[in-house]
């Protein structure tokens, strides 16, 4: 499928000279596409349709990454559509994480500079930004799943009753508000003359172990170098295991609620449910936090 005439016009150069057109692999939400033009390399993002099912703010979205871009961390916007959900940025080349990635504290070393620099952009004044409240997140997430499938409202609503103790475990005082990425996977991270994030979708105003939590549960094998990215983002000394532990699994249920969201729009894939039953699992074997 190729993006729509109109959309492709918001490419620099697209509409004057020749255009060679790829479809990108990857993402779930959006269709992609690397648009070469006589004026560079672009990607062309345009979503899917199931924002709001999803809880996806597309301004939000573009505030965000605007402001990772101006720090480096992002690819440059070249145009932005939030309403259209069209997106045009700067392509940069590179390879995408793997699990080995992630197991080389080396590589963590590098993720957690990373981390850093964007936990530390000055947001003030910016507008736009959304402001992650994991247990709204995920009541938004029930009533769409049980307005739907009203016969499960009841087991969904004992995971919210479980995850409001945990987050009272996540909850500090002494940790600012940050600019979070939240969506860590190894397919967001492109390591080039950098290492870039992409995928800004869900990225928040959030507590800054949320991100480290997000890693830890995409990603098993950085567990093991879980100490090593603390300290790189400053939270060495004053995160626990158990307060790790906790906003992992709070990670794990925006996960699982937002694969179960997605089913009423779209027919899920093998490695969609594959990934939702991994999700549930962790939520049910670590369920006393």
């Amino acid at each position: 499928m190729t993006p729509e005439a109109a959309a492709l016009a918001c490419v620099p150069g697209a509409t004057t000279g020749p255009v060679e057109l790829h479809a990108l692999a990857g993402g779930l939400t959006n269709r992609s596409f690397l648009v070469a033009t006589p004026r560079g390399r672009y990607v062309l993002r345009l979503g899917a349709g199931a924002d709001s099912l999803l809880a996806i703010d597309r301004r939000a979205e573009a505030a965000a990454q605007g402001i990772a871009a101006a720090a480096g961390i992002a690819p440059e916007i070249v145009h932005a559509d939030p309403a259209a959900g069209l997106l045009v940025t700067q392509y940069v080349a590179g390879q995408v994480w793997s699990d080995a990635n992630f197991d080389d504290p080396h590589h963590i070393d590098r993720l957690g500079e990373v981390l850093r620099r964007l936990h530390a952009v000055d947001t003030a004044g910016t507008t736009g930004l959304a402001r992650l409240d994991r247990l709204e997140t995920a009541r938004g997430y029930v009533e769409r799943i049980a307005a739907a499938a009203p016969a499960g409202r009841a087991g969904l609503e004992r995971l919210l009753a479980a995850a409001a103790t945990v987050e009272a475990q996540v909850a500090s005082g002494s940790r600012p508000m940050v600019l979070a990425h939240s969506d860590l996977h190894g397919s967001n991270l492109v390591d080039g003359e950098r290492l870039w994030l992409i995928d800004w979708e869900y990225a928040a105003l959030a507590d800054p172990l949320h991100d480290v939590a997000c890693v830890l549960a995409y990603q098993p094998r950085a567990r093991r170098h879980r100490q090593r990215l603390l300290a790189a983002l400053g939270l060495g000394r004053e995160v626990t295991a158990p307060m790790l532990a906790a906003a992992a699994w709070m990670f794990e249920l925006l996960v699982y609620l937002w694969y179960r969201t997605r089913r009423l729009a779209v027919t899920p894939s093998a490695a969609d449910l594959a990934a939702e039953r991994r999700a549930q699992r962790v939520l049910v074997h670590n369920r006393n936090l």
